[in-house]
This record gives structure tokens, C-alpha cells and sequence, in this order.
């Protein structure tokens, strides 16, 4: 069939060249149109001969139907022929780029520089051919490639009983889809870039061939490079650039960088990697941003009638980010923020992750210089390698999503480089976007909940990130929704990607079983019928799809469409949607949820603000005063992987010695994870660790002295002791001689006291905030498990110390305790000096917390009885 497609595609080019040549003599009239609507496709970008065969035949119509059918026939016959060549690959890859560039020695229109929608708009609207052209061309490339795809469909070319016949199709179709991104610009390019890091979605042909979009777009010229340098930073600056390679040595979407050499200024021989903004790119995306603000909003309430999505919102963040991109005085600002942060930080993620430094007197808007690093692309490290520098670097992209409020959005693998020292470097930091106080705070606690599997407070979490607008918060009370939202969140929790995600749904998870299940229903009737047979072919009404769109439905009749994305959110979800596509191209199983834990369970655990201790209190009580055992050894378990991942502060030996997997022979006997657990325990100023070992010890201490009093009690009044058998006398003499009871027994027995008030008191004591077996394990739990353990411990064997060396052997004498030798005890006391403080604040706490706990025990036992066994029950 693609034989017979290429002979007659060149047939029908001989015809068009034939007819090209029999339309010469044309009347003047239809020409001077032909001719004009000719001219004005040749302005914008169209081929000579297709510009040629289209003035052709709106000449010979005009003479026979007149110059208006001449015309229209031109723009068909131009547009047709403009379809045949996208399918067939032709045309100048960077024709598109420089279409709107200025002339050399000419400033892009100074209005787009910031994006301002009201001002954009009225640019391009005093430009309607470019607006006109634009939309044209994007049409005939996306619809040709559409209709390429529904060809191969029906054809057979994608058969699932042949992989070969089918890998070779979709080979040939990544890369025309390829070409035709990169031909349509830097807006497309970037949404190749995202679908590249997403093996999950897409077959490994295009997987293949959207990759090289992230570095290796084809590059514009040398000599327009070098030209823009010396415009931007001046003749003398540029001169002190010598180019290593005369190429350069990656391409993307937004520029080129070439390796470079500096002469003079202090500064010689030190090597920079060269950023060169490409020419037209400024247009280029703003006429994008601009057209899809036009239409874009109304196309989604065509096909999303009642919807809350504020588009308009969501694509002003878009626009107003990826405008910022195309200024490199912001980029370096943002870069080298990040890098101070990671200077700052009190563990060694600073050590193990950074961004290049910024050479500020060599560059400008247009041109970035920052320090050359030698590496390797993440996803090309060694392969017992990646796997830690996916988790450094979803840790860094938390750091900056909770930490620091900039969060950069670009983390595709060619932004992610592995230095030789071990290091992982983030690149190209054009496109970040802020994030509030408030969103940060409502961001955490929403991981919290999700990697604890607490579902049932996820949909609060909704509303206070602005999933739900506020007047759909109703609906967060049903029942349905409630349920909706823990199937859907527990399938996405347990990892896998799309793959996983419709597996634990119990939707079918490869190509195979989705081609067998919409075989089956394809030809059933009826809206309905295909819902119900649907149903049936996954499981049956019982199953979780069933039950799921029973409860959205229910939902959706009651009040309307309940979600909605916040604008802020967007690049949010594209940046750890791309880090989760690398992690699932490392492990198929990968859950971005569970890898968040660790760097969640150290910042709840460190962090004393108001907010995240509230995180903590919900994560770890509930609605109640009990903590889970079971989320406290989730938690304690996830902060001693992240120590075995990023060691403390202590373990900064450098990067290599920190990250870069060589052992350190001047291992300190103290493990550096036990260390910081201590210091955070320990701290001074108090923090949210000390104070659940401060509260759940005075808990123990209060339960302990409670249940050592009851049971001296007990003891008192046992069976058979001369206190029960007084009672017991006593309660004999109540049925058989009152007077007699009376006379001998005037008040309640000793007995009769314990039983009626002693003893329930007492056992309200005791149970008061929990038994004290419970304290004692949650005391031991926090205590002594913050060191790294299981996979993450074997992870680190070759980085990190030992968790505490073993005392070294020396001679004994008999009668004398055998004692460390001199260095070891040198570290234990220097350690011990410098917790002193913090431990003498932190039991005068306790004494403070046992106090309390002392008040609250003796308040619970002298409550009436009927508050108490209300209490109880």
C-alpha cells in the first residue's frame, strides 16, 4: 500500500508540472490574482514550485470562472500539494523558527517581552496573515499525521500479531512526527519533549525519536549564533570567547550551546558552556500562546459543557512561564538560587545535587555563559547509578516544590546531568514557576496523607489545594465522591504508571488486552449497551470500575462537575509527571507516591512551623490522642532511607565521598543518620520530633506509675485477704441481717471503697492516653529506628558509614569493665557536649509534659462514674 501511495504521489506531481507548463497563457486578470495569492504563500514559507503550480491553476480557472473561483482554486490547489509535502517529510526544518525573526541588526518587538495576553493579542490581530498562516499550517501538518495514523489503522499496518510490521510502522511515524514538531516550533518541541520521557504512554519508536528533542534539535546557523553573541554582549566581551568545537554541542527548543574557552579578565582558559538564544523564538511562542487563548477556551466548553476549569487562567500561567523562559537573566537568577539553597541546606542533598554557576558579565538576555561540567545525560549513567540519582533527584524537586517555593518545570533527561564527581546537576532553568506559602503547606499535607494511605483525608486536601471550588465543597461530604477518591488515589499510590494504574483498577494494562476489549464492545448499540458490556468485560458489577462509575455518576447528577485543575498547579503536574516517567523507564513498577516518603517523613519531622506540625499531629493521631504504631513505623522507617539516601551534614567529606560511591576510610563510629536523629531530638529549640518522644515518654512514665498503683491496690485487696473477706462478711450480713450489718458496719467497708471508686479511678488512670505497653512500644519505635535499614541500608553500604562501628577490642583485667579506646571516646563526648543544652531544655519539657500528663490522669479519675464508663465505652 506505501508503494502504491509513492507512485501515485509521483504521478501526480508529473500532472502538476505538466499543468504548470499548459496555463502560461492565461488571461492577465486571473494571473494578477493567481499571482498575488501566490506571492503572499511564498512570503510565508511556501515552496517555489508549489507556489509555481498553485499560481498556475488559479490563472487557467480565472480566464474561464473568473478571478474569485481562480483564487480559491489556487489556495486548494496549494493547500493539497502543502499536505502531500508534510506527509512526505519535505520542507526546511527551521523554516517555521525564523519565520518571525527580526532582521539581525533589529530588537524582537519590545511589547512581547512580557507577557501581557490584552497586549499580545492586539499584536498578531494588526498581523491577521500570520495568525491565518499559523493556524493553516499547524492544521495540514497535526491533520495530515492524524489521518497517516487512522491509514495505518485501517490498512492493517499496526497488526498485534507482528511486532516487526508493527515497530516498523510506528518508526516511520515517530520520526515524521518528529519532523513535523520541530517544523512547527518551539511550543510543539516542548510537548515532544514532555511525551519523551513518558515510556509508559507511547511505543519505543517514538520514544527513540522524541528523545533527540531535547537535545538535539537541528541547530541554526554558526555564523547568526556568533552574531547575536557580539550584539549582546559587545565586541570586547565576545572577542574573549574562543569556541572549543565550532558546532554546538546540544540543540533544544529555545537555543543552542556551543563549548567554549575564556581569555582575559582573570579568567583564562576557564571553560563555559555557551547558551545562544535561537532568533524568532520570542514570536514564535507568543503567537502560539496567543492563538491558543483565542480558541482555546471556547473549544473546552464545547467539549466539556459545565466544567470548572478556568482555561483562560490555566494558560495565562502557561503563557506568562514560558515567555520568562526566553530571558536568561532570569535563568541565571533562578539557577543560582537553587544552588545557594542547596548551600544551606543542614544534610548533604546540597552535596549531591546543584546547578551550574552563572558567569553574570557574560551574560544577558539573549546569551548565558555558566561553568562547563563534564557528565552524562541521567538516563546514559551507569545503570547501578540511576536508580540513586532518581531518587536525589525527585528529592531536590521536592526540596524546591516544599522548601524553597521555585520549582523548575523542565526536568526532562536532558536537563539532568550526572557530573563526574557523582553529582547531579539540573540544566537549563528558564521555565520554573512559584509556588505560595499556603500551596506549599496544603502541597505537603496532601503527600502526607497519600503516602500514608490515610485516603479519607485526601478530599479536604482537594479543596484547600483549590481542586474543588468552594462552592462544590458540598459535594466532598457524599459518600460516593469519598469512596471515588480512595480507589482512584490508592490505584495511582501503588505505582506502575498508566500501566499500573488501569491494572489496579482492573482495567486491562497492555496493548493486547485493550485491542481485545474494545473489540468486544465496538459493535454493540447504544450509549448504554456499550457501558454495560463494558461493565461485564472488566469484571462484572461488583468490580472496582463498576463501582467507581456507579459513584461518579451518582456524583455528577447531584452536583454537576466537581473538579477542577488550580491554574498554578499545571507545571506542577508536568514536572513530576516527566520524573515519573523517568523512574518508570528504570523500574516498571515505580511509585512516585511512596519514593515522596522519605523526603516528606524528614521534613515533617524537622520542620517546627505551625502548618507542617499540624500535618504531622493528622498524620500521626487522626481525630484522636492515640498515635498509629503503624504510620509512626511507616514514618520512622521513611526517614532512615532518606539518611541512608542524603547523609547529614557530618557526612560531607566532599562531593565524591558523599555521592559519588567511594568508600571513606575515615569512617566516624557514630553513623551520621544517628547523629542527626539525636540532634533533631535534641534540639534546643524544641521541633516536632521532640515533641511526640517527649509526650508519648511522659505517656509511658504516667501510665507506668498509674498501672504500678493499681496494681499495689489490687495486691491489697485480693482474693482471700483479710480486706475481701471483711467485705464479703459484710455483703452476707446486707441479705441476711441488715440491723446486724448496720450495727457492726456502719460506713462501707475498706473493700467496698476499692471496688465502688478505687479501682475504676484507678483503671481511668491507667488507660488515660493509652496502656503503657502501647507508649513504651511508640517510645522505642521513635527512639531507635532512625538509622538506615533494609533495602535502603544495602543501597548505601558504599557511601555511607556504618550505623555505629563496633567497639574496638582491648585487653581486659579481671574485675574492670572494658572501655573504648581514646578516639571513639573523643567523638562521644565532643557529641554529648554539644547535646547537652538541648537535652537539659528537653527534659525540663518532659518534666513540663508529665505534669500534664500527671493532671490529666487524676482529672479522668475524678470523673463521676457515669462520665467515666461513657469514656470508656
Amino acid at each position: 500500500a506505501g508503494g502504491e501511495v509513492g507512485a501515485v504521489a509521483e504521478a501526480a506531481g508529473d500532472a502538476y508540472a505538466s499543468l504548470e507548463a499548459a496555463l502560461q497563457g492565461a488571461l492577465t486578470e486571473g494571473r494578477e490574482l493567481g499571482g498575488a495569492f501566490a506571492s503572499w504563500l511564498e512570503a510565508h514559507g511556501a515552496s517555489t514550485g508549489l507556489v509555481g503550480q498553485a499560481e498556475s491553476v488559479a490563472a487557467s480557472l480565472a480566464g474561464t470562472h473568473g478571478p474569485t473561483a481562480g483564487a480559491a482554486a489556487g489556495g486548494a490547489t496549494a493547500l493539497a500539494l502543502a499536505l502531500a509535502a508534510s506527509l512526505a517529510g519535505e520542507g526546511d526544518p527551521n523554516s517555521e523558527w525564523a519565520r518571525l525573526a527580526s532582521s539581525e541588526d533589529e530588537e524582537e518587538p519590545e511589547e512581547l517581552k512580557i507577557y501581557d495576553p490584552a497586549t499580545a493579542k492586539a499584536y498578531f490581530l494588526r498581523r491577521p496573515l500570520t495568525l491565518l498562516r499559523r493556524g493553516w499550517r499547524s492544521g495540514v501538518l497535526l491533520g495530515g499525521f492524524s489521518a497517516g495514523l487512522w491509514l495505518d489503522n485501517k490498512l492493517g499496518l499496526r497488526p498485534e500479531d507482528d511486532d516487526d510490521v508493527r515497530a516498523a510502522t510506528d518508526a516511520k511515524r515517530a520520526a515524521q512526527l518528529r519532523s513535523i514538531l520541530i517544523r512547527l516550533g518551539p511550543t510543539y518541541v516542548k510537548l515532544g519533549q514532555i511525551l519523551s520521557s513518558r515510556q509508559d504512554l507511547l511505543p519505543p519508536p517514538y520514544i527513540a525519536e522524541l528523545r533527540t528533542l531535547q537535545d538535539s534539535v537541528p541547530p541554526f546557523s554558526d555564523d547568526l549564533a556568533r552574531r547575536v553573541v557580539a550584539a549582546e554582549l559587545g565586541p570586547a566581551m565576545a572577542a574573549r570567547i574562543e569556541y572549543v568545537q565550532e558546532q554546538p554541542v546540544a540543540s533544544a527548543s529555545l537555543g543552542q550551546v556551543y563549548r567554549a574557552r575564556l581569555t582575559g579578565g582573570g579568567q583564562e582558559g576557564k571553560e563555559v558552556a555557551l547558551k545562544v538564544q535561537r532568533p524568532g523564538a520570542l514570536c514564535a511562542v507568543s503567537l502560539d500562546v496567543a492563538i491558543i487563548r483565542l480558541v482555546g477556551p471556547t473549544l473546552y466548553k464545547i467539549n466539556d459543557k459545565g466544567g470548572n476549569l478556568d482555561a483562560k487562567a490555566l494558560i495565562d500561567e502557561w503563557g506568562s512561564r514560558f515567555v520568562d523562559e526566553l530571558d536568561y537573566q532570569l535563568e541565571a537568577a533562578n539557577g543560582t538560587a537553587f544552588a545557594a539553597a542547596m548551600r544551606d541546606r543542614r544534610d548533604a542533598l546540597g552535596d549531591a545535587v546543584s546547578a551550574p554557576a552563572i558567569d553574570e558579565s557574560m551574560s544577558s538576555r539573549k546569551v548565558l555563559t555558566a561553568e562547563w561540567i563534564d557528565g552524562c545525560r541521567l538516563d546514559e549513567s551507569p545503570e547501578d547509578e540511576t536508580g540513586r540519582l532518581c531518587a536525589v533527584a525527585l528529592c531536590a524537586y521536592l526540596s524546591m516544590l516544599l522548601d524553597n517555593g521555585t520549582l523548575h518545570v523542565d526536568p526532562h533527561p536532558g536537563n539532568l546531568l550526572r557530573a563526574s564527581d557523582g553529582r547531579l546537576i539540573i540544566l537549563d532553568w528558564g521555565l520554573v514557576t512559584t509556588v505560595t506559602t499556603s500551596q506549599r503547606e496544603a502541597i505537603l499535607t496532601f503527600i502526607a496523607h497519600i503516602v500514608s494511605s490515610d485516603f479519607e483525608s485526601i478530599d479536604e486536601d482537594l479543596l484547600a489545594m483549590g481542586f474543588v471550588p468552594p462552592e462544590k465543597a458540598d459535594a466532598l461530604k457524599d459518600a460516593g465522591l469519598s469512596r471515588a477518591i480512595g480507589t482512584l488515589f490508592s490505584a495511582l499510590a501503588a505505582g506502575g504508571g498508566a500501566a499500573g494504574f488501569r491494572s489496579q483498577l482492573g482495567l486491562p494494562s497492555t496493548d493486547a488486552e485493550l485491542k481485545e476489549l474494545r473489540d468486544k464492545i465496538k459493535d454493540v448499540k447504544g450509549r448504554e449497551a456499550r457501558k454495560a458490556a463494558f461493565i461485564e468485560a472488566t469484571g462484572g458489577g461488583q468490580s472496582k470500575v463498576a463501582k467507581l462509575s456507579r459513584d461518579l455518576e451518582d456524583v455528577q447528577k447531584k452536583f454537576g462537575n466537581v473538579f477542577t485543575i488550580p491554574a498554578y498547579f499545571g507545571y506542577i503536574l508536568r514536572a513530576f509527571s516527566v520524573l515519573e516517567g523517568i523512574g518508570l523507564a528504570t523500574d516498571p513498577s515505580y511509585s512516585i507516591a511512596l519514593e515522596c516518603y522519605p523526603f516528606v517523613a524528614r521534613r515533617l519531622l524537622t520542620d517546627s512551623s505551625p502548618a507542617t506540625r499540624r500535618a504531622l499531629e493528622q498524620l500521626l493521631y487522626g481525630a484522636g490522642d492515640r498515635l498509629s504504631l503503624e504510620r509512626a513505623t511507616q514514618l520512622a522507617e521513611a526517614f532512615g532511607t532518606y539518611t541512608a539516601l542524603v547523609p547529614p551534614e557530618d557526612a560531607r567529606g566532599g562531593s565524591a565521598s558523599v555521592v559519588g560511591g567511594s568508600e571513606n576510610d575515615d569512617a566516624p563510629s557514630i553513623a551520621p543518620p544517628a547523629k542527626e536523629a539525636l540532634r533533631i531530638a535534641l534540639a534546643p529549640e524544641g521541633g516536632p520530633l521532640q515533641d511526640i518522644l517527649i509526650r508519648e515518654a511522659a505517656r509511658l512514665a504516667g501510665a507506668s506509675a498509674a498501672s504500678a498503683a493499681q496494681g499495689a491496690a489490687a495486691s491489697l485487696f485480693e482474693a482471700g485477704g483479710i480486706l475481701e473477706r471483711q467485705g464479703a462478711a459484710a455483703r452476707a450480713l446486707d441479705s441476711t441481717a441488715p440491723a446486724l450489718r448496720t450495727a457492726l458496719f456502719p460506713f462501707p467497708t475498706p473493700y467496698e471503697i476499692y471496688v465502688e471508686s478505687i479501682a475504676p479511678a484507678l483503671s481511668e488512670a491507667v488507660s488515660t492516653g493509652g496502656a503503657d505497653d502501647d507508649a513504651a512500644k511508640v517510645v522505642e519505635l521513635l527512639a531507635s529506628s532512625f538509622a538506615p535499614t533494609g533495602d535502603a541500608a544495602a543501597a548505601s553500604d558504599s557511601t555511607l558509614p556504618t550505623p555505629i562501628a563496633p567497639l574496638p577490642e582491648l585487653p581486659t583485667l579481671p574485675g574492670l569493665p572494658q572501655l573504648p579506646d581514646a578516639e571513639v571516646a573523643s567523638e562521644y563526648a565532643e557529641l554529648a557536649a554539644e547535646l547537652a543544652p538541648g537535652a537539659q531544655l528537653a527534659a525540663l519539657r518532659f518534666g513540663s509534659r508529665l505534669l500534664e500528663d500527671a493532671a490529666e490522669r487524676v482529672a479522668a479519675a475524678s470523673a463521676p462514674a457515669s462520665q467515666r464508663s461513657t469514656r470508656q465505652q
